[in-house]
């Protein structure tokens, strides 16, 4: 009898842990999706529709991607492409900000040498 109460007890408890490990990566897919969501919408909303328009795409057909595994019921592709999204967005936001600081840069150094230019020309009068 003691026998049987530890085996049940013991599927129980192995029941318990599967049952747990199953619910943590459904968790943990959908807050990957949710971050990638977030982080294509942040980027969206940036300079990165203008500025880094392939790598945005890229990251909105990862998180496709990971929907459709979802639906397939693949959780770990799915986590995995959500992942990629999030990195790929944000990748798309920073190169966003990078090339409009460029080229605000670069108009800045067109207006001082406009600046240089008009100075030269007003003094040699």
């Amino acid at each position: 009898m003691k026998a049987m109460c530890q085996k049940v007890g013991f599927l129980a408890a192995l029941i318990v842990l599967v049952a747990g490990g199953c619910a943590s990566r459904g968790v943990a897919h959908i807050e990957s999706m949710a971050a990638a969501e977030l982080a294509i919408r942040e980027a969206g909303e940036s300079t990165a529709t203008t500025y880094a328009p392939l790598e945005l795409k890229i990251a909105e057909d990862k998180l496709g991607q990971a929907r459709a595994a979802e639906k397939q019921e693949d959780f770990l592709k799915s986590k995995r492409l959500a992942d990629e999204a999030l990195v790929d967005a944000k990748f798309a936001k920073e190169k966003s900000l990078s090339e409009k600081a460029k080229k605000s840069q670069e108009e800045m150094r067109k207006s001082v040498e406009t600046l240089r230019h008009e100075i030269e020309r007003t003094q040699g009068k």
